[in-house]
């Protein structure tokens, strides 16, 4: 679950379209176990609505 998606250095991304995006996890607790080189995939119902892969883990701020 995501508590926010947004695109870095864009004003809009298009069907198909590729760019950087920062995701802010819901519960990051959940999340711990990614690394850079992972892959995850986003739904917003089927089919698969986004791959992305992990390029940078940070930790949550306090």
């Amino acid at each position: 679950m995501l508590r926010a998606l947004w695109v870095e250095y864009e004003q809009q991304l298009g069907p198909g379209e590729t760019a950087d995006v920062r995701l802010a996890p819901l519960r990051p607790e959940q999340w711990r176990h990614l690394k850079p080189g992972d892959v995850i995939f986003m739904h917003e119902a089927r089919p698969v609505a986004g791959i992305a892969e992990i390029t940078e883990v940070l930790p949550p701020r306090a």
